[in-house]
């Protein structure tokens, strides 16, 4: 059912064409049509409804205000923990491969289950919420990571520094973010929403399809993220390119801990789809389905296998919720959306394999029908506003089906978001100058 709504969405979403707000017309139109075909009068279908409201009414008003009352206690519960910004910086060699951050990324996997209702839905206690940040400040490369400041800043700090001993992590005074005010003035803004194109239970290629974890020589190294880090290098001294990556865990949900359903997590539909390839493997070879039984390596193509392959591999791994912003920011005089915007969208190119998974625009803040859809800009102009503050407060608002978070693992973060070695040579990524060690032990003294 969900299959056949998503096509015509998809479709009058193209077009700008609020979907919710046109549901909402035709089923007022259907009650009018009902009631003229049943020949009711207004006033007693309006002493019903009145009527009735007792019953009616306390249903309709808690399921308009119950989304609207959890944001505002988790938004509540957000501010007493704090937001601290770690800023990385690089050795100059890394001797680890990705799953050295995905071991980092692990202990960050914290599905913060409450004891009871009231720390749901009166302290607004939930998962905490990280941001991985890759950021071009004029060309500067950084890597940032936000997270809560009580309890998970000394976590993930301790972490960083357990699996990249050569590093250095700095908490930043000011948030790097300010530096950018809403000043359409000076600058101009442009933001873009990136997401998985097929079901989430398709990776895209990691570190390990790269061979990253058999640890390589450093010139022998292919590693997905150079291109990024490169493009990130090219902007201009009055430019600003941000990517963010917002992660949440991934985990059960049911009205204990904010949900009025049961929303199961990830991996039942991870296993659904293995078993829809499999199906479908066996009905292109003309073999029913109960027929399979222990034959099924016989049905499957090379592809099929590996992909079940890399299923069943992300089966074993923690899963986020996952959304990724890009924020291409600059002075008026300097502003180039459309060298830098398709530089920033290509630089996704590394993770993508045809036979499972993409990363591709989910949404933007611009229209396809901007003479039409915005011809005063205002609606451009607002979502720009909307966008930069959400990017400061790390939160994400969904635009349309396409749009929302996807589910991601540890393995997948990891390989677009780490620190890389000397085979990422681009000259502004900061490196430390030179490597400190320890004094040795036996060092005469006095």
């Amino acid at each position: 059912m969900i299959g056949l709504i998503e096509v015509p969405v998809s479709f009058l979403e193209k077009f700008g064409i609020e979907v919710k707000w046109l549901l909402m017309f035709l089923g007022l139109g259907l009650a009018f049509f009902a009631f003229s075909f049943l020949e009711l009068k207004s006033n007693i279908v309006w002493e019903v409804m009145i009527a009735t409201a007792p019953l009616w009414l306390p249903f309709v008003t808690f399921l308009l205000f119950f989304e609207h009352w959890l944001l505002f206690v988790q938004k509540e519960f957000d501010i007493k923990q704090g937001r601290t910004t770690l800023e990385i910086k690089l050795p100059q060699e890394i001797l680890k491969s990705p799953e050295a951050m995905e071991l980092v990324l692990i202990q960050l996997h914290q599905t913060a289950t409450p004891d009871n209702h009231h720390q749901t839905y009166w302290d607004g206690k939930h998962p905490p919420k990280y941001g991985l940040e890759l950021v071009s400040r004029g060309g500067d490369v950084r890597f940032y990571i936000n997270v809560p400041t009580k309890k998970f800043k000394n976590i993930l700090e301790t972490q960083l520094y357990a699996q990249y001993p050569g590093i250095e992590v700095h908490e930043m005074e000011i948030d790097y973010t300010a530096e950018i005010p809403w000043d359409t003035d000076t600058f101009s803004y442009f933001s873009i929403h990136f997401g998985l194109k097929k079901a989430d239970a398709y990776p895209i290629k990691t570190y390990i399809e790269y061979g990253l974890d058999k640890m390589p020589e450093e010139e022998e190294k292919v590693d997905p993220i150079t291109p990024m880090l490169e493009m990130l290098g090219s902007v201009g001294p009055d430019e600003h390119v941000w990517i963010q990556v917002l992660i949440d865990a991934n985990r059960e949900q049911d009205f204990k801990v904010g949900s009025l359903t049961l929303v199961p997590d990830w991996k039942g539909e991870a296993r659904e789809q293995v078993k829809e390839i499999i199906k479908n493997a066996a009905k292109r070879v003309g073999v029913k389905e109960e027929m399979i039984g222990t034959n099924v390596n016989q049905l499957l193509t090379d592809t099929e296998k590996d992909t079940i392959k890399a299923i069943e591999r992300s089966l074993g791994r923690n899963a986020f919720n996952t959304a990724i912003r890009g924020m291409y920011i600059a002075k008026k005089e300097a502003f180039n959306p459309g060298e830098r915007v398709g530089a920033i969208i290509t630089g996704w190119r590394g993770y993508d394999d045809l036979n499972r998974n993409a990363i591709g625009v989910r949404w933007r803040t611009d229209f396809d029908w901007n003479w039409w859809q915005d011809p005063t800009e205002k609606k451009r102009t607002a979502m720009k506003k909307e966008e930069l503050h959400e990017y400061k407060r790390r939160a994400y608002t969904h635009h349309n089906h396409l749009d929302t978070p996807k589910v991601m693992t540890t393995e997948e973060l990891a390989t677009i978001f780490h620190l890389p070695g000397k085979v990422a040579n681009t000259p502004t990524l900061a490196r430390i100058p030179s490597k400190r060690a320890e004094p040795p032990a036996n060092l005469p003294i006095g």
